[in-house]
């Protein structure tokens, strides 16, 4: 298996499917460990780089990150 770089998101409100950068593991359900290391596993909480969808804040900030959580598993489907 790859080192995975990039996850197909889906965002909730647009409908719209995106392949976005990750910028990192937030959070492994299987533990702190996990989550350090940067493990991916089903359920797992991902921080993607978003600034290029143009999305900004009620005070028109632009929203560099977001969060999303991994719904395959990535060790059988080697995508996330």
């Amino acid at each position: 298996m790859g080192k995975n770089t990039k996850a197909n998101v889906t965002h909730p409100e647009l409908k719209c499917s995106f392949n976005l950068e990750i910028i990192g593991v937030k959070k492994n359900p299987n533990g702190p460990m996990y989550s350090s290391l940067g493990v991916m596993t089903k359920g797992t909480i991902i921080e993607e780089y978003v600034s290029e969808l143009g999305l900004v804040t009620p005070v028109g900030k632009v929203v560099w990150g977001k969060y999303a959580q991994v719904t395959n598993d990535p060790e059988n489907d080697d995508v996330i």
